[in-house]
């Protein structure tokens, strides 16, 4: 269900956008999401890799790293063509890049929801097992990780 607006017409139809408050309303919206986006996970990865600020198990510090990461290519991939079509008032990226971050966003929506979900089963085998899950390697934890994303 991709819509391209270069036949359509105007961003006021496509998304029902009929005043300049509600523009303005939805690009400060879409302004703040990738800002806070950058500040969050940024803060996150420098603070788990740099800093080794994070005090979880090593499985779980992998697993939340790699949500931050997804996260951040959702904001770029999901909220800025977005809000450059809503500057502009129509799609400007082309009808290719449409597909393609349509697509995009798609697949990191996904790839987002299943490392939350293979975080919250890391966090229940680790509850369960817990001499079992001191085992567990970084090389382990990236390798699921890497399933995840493929």
């Amino acid at each position: 269900a991709v819509v391209s607006t270069q036949s359509t017409g105007a961003n006021q139809t496509l998304y029902g956008i009929k005043s300049d408050a509600v523009r303005y309303t939805w690009a400060s919206y879409f302004i703040f999401v990738p800002l806070s986006s950058l500040i969050g996970d940024s803060t996150i990865l420098i603070a788990s890799i740099k800093y080794r600020a994070l005090k979880l198990h090593k499985v779980i510090i992998v697993i939340i790293q790699h949500i931050a990461a997804c996260d951040l290519i959702v904001s770029v991939t999901f909220v800025i063509p977005r809000l450059s079509s809503l500057f502009a008032d129509k799609w400007v990226l082309g009808d290719h890049l449409c597909y393609t971050f349509s697509y995009a966003a798609y697949y990191f929506f996904a790839v987002s929801t299943l490392l939350i979900c293979t975080m919250t089963s890391s966090k229940l085998f680790i509850l369960k097992h817990p001499l079992q899950s001191r085992i567990w390697s970084l090389k382990r934890a990236h390798l699921i990780c890497a399933a995840v994303w493929i």
